[in-house]
């Protein structure tokens, strides 16, 4: 794993299909929120949809990853890369703003274009 910031510790977390652990670097009052539904999901909710992620994606990875820091955290772009049931492999550009409270996550903002998947280099 590499440890360069929280993070890159949950986004390990949750390619490895630990959400359990991915959840713990979250402060008990996160805050978790995807442009695409403006649903702000507090820790219980984002058990949930990171267990639906996982489940839905047998194959997760997170690559071509840029951070900044920013004065109440970071900022990170990624490229995400699923694997489906069925075995395609589909990938987004994302960008995520997060506020930090101490080691934990307070507020972790995603954005990314549903719609605008790319079918990644072999």
């Amino acid at each position: 794993m590499r440890n360069e910031n929280v993070l890159d510790i949950v986004f390990d977390h949750l390619a490895a299909g630990d959400v359990a652990a991915a959840l713990e670097w979250l402060s008990p009052d996160a805050h978790i929120s995807h442009c695409f539904d403006r649903i702000a999901h507090d820790r219980e909710g984002t058990a949930r949809e990171w267990a639906r992620f996982v489940d839905n994606f047998p194959g997760r990875t997170f690559t071509d990853i840029r951070s900044q820091p920013t004065a109440s955290g970071f900022i990170r772009q990624h490229v995400m890369t699923v694997r489906t049931a069925d075995g395609h492999r589909l990938s987004w550009e994302v960008c995520v703003v997060v506020v930090m409270d101490g080691e934990r996550i307070k507020r972790l903002d995603e954005y990314l274009d549903r719609a605008g998947s790319f079918s990644p280099a072999a």
